[in-house]
């Protein structure tokens, strides 16, 4: 009878927290002033940023100048948002900033694509008619339906989940085959980050004749460039961490910054505003190598160029700069047992005086000792690492598959001859345990964590500000306010993403893979027109016959989802076929 009346608890209680999980949520807390649109709206996320992070890299940069005891972005933290997917409270960035930017928690990998549902999972209502349907995101709204300038900046390739889940849609963060091109044609006005290797000679072309400039490892040419409209990307992949970045070849996210703020506020159409999102990529990937050093990096590089949209904001008066992080990453500590000193006695110069000695993150020290030979180990740590190897460390490098120019060959390398707390295959995670050792640091996971994360907003004199702990949907809201988007989301998503079989009913059309294996939806209509359009492009090719006669734009790139074998496409795509009636 005990176990029935516990098991009847334990299952109410269940039930209770799925159905406040599912009740709406209070309206947001703000701090009471007028929430009216602004004209310009800066979202700066810092990816995978768990708040003792922000403790870590205050500390260093007091330590680095004393005369700097805060961040740019301290003076404006209001509070902290609850992220989280629609199924899972712990996200992961596609379905994170995918709610940012659509107000609707996603799943993990979906990129501005609703959810599909799981109803004993669910931690918000959803509409499973709409499983994998794009949803508009407030970039394609704000420049779509109030006209403004878009940007996007990153400093890792330009098509990873955060930059894509602004101005792209898929249920796969890895396909960039579907992400690429609907990027190159959805008329972001300004495109800075990495990635250059991933664009194709044809997009290339087809960006420059819809009036950009485009630059790919070319920084002395794109910073003499005037045009207001520019793709401009450095890196085959990713810009490196800023540790080893080279300044002669790679711009720092505080430039990039400042030239995207440059080009968005200056040229046609910059007096209806623009909305930009500014991402430090790498912050997130330094946490998931549990790289303390590239970590704390990386952050502070992102909050210069925090400083960079603050100084703008000041001087403009009507901008909104948000600065927050999308999800927590590593269980980040200051302070680990184990510390050769008992750390909370530690000082200030046993703390971070070491670590500040560092000089290249786990990854650019691995390219080093790959890049140069096993006799000159110890003089490379000593010059950029500020120390030298100890025997078992040196027996660990020797025996990691991933170093290239061990003295031992690759039978020789085995596992069982290291110490199993320090062997790693892998050359940049065993040099970030060389580098953990010597630090007053703790590392949970290599993956993501669910404590919330932090908020900063810079708003002009009588703007609210989101105050207190608010909800990742509850963002969005806010940035669609300031952006004056009056009707829901929703009905955008409706509008732009409209499904084919809906959208032409009672026309005569066809899905189906050209000889190039793309997706085309063609649509045959009176007097022998026929009108094409491919999967990923907003090109729609006009027919007469077999003639080609024209083309014209469709608003947005369509979406194709092959788990519902469906093309979205945008509802005036109908206008264009009802010209032949």
């Amino acid at each position: 009878m005990k176990l029935k009346t516990a098991l009847t608890l334990r299952l109410g209680t269940a039930l209770l927290l799925c159905t406040l999980f599912l009740l709406p949520l209070p309206a947001q807390y703000t701090d009471g002033k007028s929430l009216r649109p602004v004209k310009n709206v800066i979202l700066m996320i810092s990816d995978g940023t768990s708040l003792p992070v922000l403790s870590a890299s205050r500390w260093m940069r007091r330590y680095q100048d004393s005369t700097a005891q805060n961040l740019h972005l301290d003076p404006y933290l209001c509070g902290t948002l609850v992220t989280y997917s629609s199924n899972a409270p712990i996200g992961d960035s596609a379905p994170t900033t995918s709610c940012y930017m659509t107000g609707v928690p996603s799943i993990t990998g979906f990129i501005a694509t609703y959810p599909y549902s799981q109803p004993q999972n669910d931690l918000v209502r959803l509409d499973a008619t709409r499983a994998y349907r794009p949803m508009a995101t407030l970039l394609e709204i704000a420049r779509l339906e109030t006209k403004r300038k878009v940007g996007l900046v990153m400093t890792s390739e330009f098509c990873h989940a955060t930059p894509a889940d602004c101005s792209a849609h898929s249920y796969d963060r890895k396909r960039y085959d579907w992400l690429v091109p609907q990027m190159v044609h959805n008329s972001i006005d300004v495109v800075i980050g990495g990635g250059s290797g991933l664009l194709t000679k044809e997009q290339v072309q087809f960006l420059q004749q819809e009036g950009y400039t485009v630059f790919r490892d070319q920084l002395e040419e794109a910073r003499q460039d005037t045009s207001s409209r520019t793709w401009q990307l450095y890196g085959k992949r990713s810009i490196p961490y800023n540790l080893d970045r080279d300044p002669k070849h790679f711009p720092s996210l505080a430039e990039m910054t400042e030239r995207a703020l440059e080009k968005l506020s200056a040229g046609e159409r910059s007096e209806n505003g623009f909305f930009l999102m500014v991402e430090g990529s790498k912050v997130d990937w330094a946490a998931h190598n549990n790289d303390p050093v590239a970590l704390i990096d990386e952050f502070i590089a992102f909050d210069d160029a925090v400083g960079k949209a603050i100084d703008f904001a000041k001087r403009d008066g009507n901008t909104v700069v948000i600065v927050t992080s999308d999800h927590g990453n590593s269980g980040f500590s200051i302070g680990r047992a184990g510390f050769p000193k008992k750390y909370d006695e530690a000082s200030r110069e046993e703390l971070f005086g070491f670590w500040s000695k560092i000089k290249r993150s786990a990854e650019g020290m691995a390219q080093l000792l790959n890049s140069y030979p096993y006799s000159q180990v110890q003089s490379l740590f000593e010059q950029y690492g500020g120390f030298r190897l100890e025997e078992d460390e040196l027996a660990a490098l020797q025996h990691c598959k991933g170093y290239k120019n061990s003295p031992l060959s690759e039978a020789e390398k085995d596992s069982r001859e290291v110490s199993p707390t320090l062997y790693n295959s892998n050359l940049s995670r065993l040099i970030c345990e060389f580098y953990k050792r010597r630090l007053p640091v703790g590392f949970t996971t290599h993956g993501h964590t669910g404590e919330e994360v932090y908020l900063a907003i810079v708003a002009p004199e009588g703007v609210s500000r989101l105050i207190g702990v608010n909800q990742n949907y509850q963002l969005a809201s806010y940035m669609k306010s300031l952006l004056g988007i009056d009707a829901p989301l929703e009905s955008y998503s409706n509008r732009y993403f409209a499904p084919h079989t809906e959208l032409l009913r009672g026309r005569s059309y066809k899905l189906a893979k050209n000889g190039k294996g793309e997706i085309v939806l063609s649509v045959r209509e009176k007097k022998g027109m026929r009108y094409e359009v491919q999967a990923f492009s907003n090109v729609v090719s006009i027919y007469k016959g077999k003639k080609l006669i024209g083309q014209a734009k469709l608003p947005l790139a369509t979406v194709y989802v092959d788990k519902t074998d469906c093309l979205y496409l945008a509802d005036s795509f109908l206008e264009l076929l009802d010209q032949t009636k």
